[in-house]
């Protein structure tokens, strides 16, 4: 299995559509762990999809990403972990261990849970803190 992260000074890229680069880890066979880097610095959002697919990648963890361009990795037959932050090294144990999709790396201000249902945000559910300023 090869897992894909967008990755911006080590941490997951904000947002996908723009990331110029992709970590690629090989997870699960013989290259367990063998990583690389992959340019996407001049794709466009459009064609990330197939590159992704044309890579072999099953599985890309990121942060924001656009509802077509989500839609295109589905369509290739990659699933699609999206909302998540912090560092990239982190995100790959999690994954490994199972533990990513539990809310501790989900992006602040987004409700993962709802991925799909954008307004049916459940603010004050314990998943995130939310701070006033004076």
């Amino acid at each position: 299995m090869i897992l894909a992260i967008p990755d911006w000074q080590g941490r997951v890229s904000p947002v996908f559509d723009v990331a110029e680069q992709v970590l690629l880890v090989d997870i699960g066979n013989e290259n367990h762990g063998q990583c690389r880097m992959e340019s996407m610095k001049s794709i466009a959002p459009h064609e990330r999809a197939q590159r992704l697919a044309e890579l072999g990648i099953n599985v890309l963890v990121c942060g924001a990403i656009s509802r077509p361009l989500e839609a295109l990795l589905i369509a290739n037959g990659i699933r699609v972990v999206p909302l998540i932050c912090g560092e990239v090294g982190e995100i790959v144990r999690a994954f490994c261990d199972g533990t990513l999709e539990r809310g501790r790396f989900a992006m602040p201000g987004c409700c993962r849970k709802k991925r799909h249902a954008r307004n049916r945000c459940r603010r004050g559910s314990g998943d995130s803190v939310i701070e006033e300023k004076p």
